[in-house]
């Protein structure tokens, strides 16, 4: 077997490369592996209801999703920062827009829609995502 060095500066920009490319060309696999991990966020939240979305929040930061994040159910619109590519374009928050789709479809027992309104990757201060219901319930 052969081991190739690399310098950390290399390392960082070969990581940010694939994280680029692969956001563009995977974005359903992220979504879909979001909504896995938004799953298994969500069971452990439901065993405090009253809690729910302050369990999500401590989960996301825990787990190193996101480094804040707000939920505004009024508005059903979930605020966070989340690191991805700056050479990006259009929204790349695939795998925390599956999360937050999964955790707010437990919470409601409803099918929703989880669109990403702003990206960090595009220049916006924040990610922030808009949830809907399917069929507008």
């Amino acid at each position: 077997m052969k081991f190739v060095k690399f310098s950390q500066a290399e390392f960082e920009e070969m990581r940010k490369l694939y994280e680029g490319v692969m956001a563009q060309a995977c974005h359903g696999l992220f979504f879909r592996e979001g909504m896995i991990l938004g799953e298994e966020i969500s069971k452990i939240a439901m065993q405090e209801p009253d809690k729910y979305f302050e369990v999500c929040a401590n989960l996301l930061r825990a787990r190193g999703w996101v480094d804040n994040v707000v939920f505004q159910e009024s508005s059903a619109v979930a605020d966070g920062s989340f690191e991805s590519s700056d050479s990006a374009k259009g929204a790349s928050c695939h795998r925390l827009r599956g999360i937050i789709r999964k955790m707010y479809e437990g919470h409601l027992h409803k099918r929703m829609h989880c669109e990403e309104v702003e990206c960090v990757s595009n220049g916006d201060a924040h990610c922030v995502f808009k949830v809907e219901t399917i069929g507008g319930d």
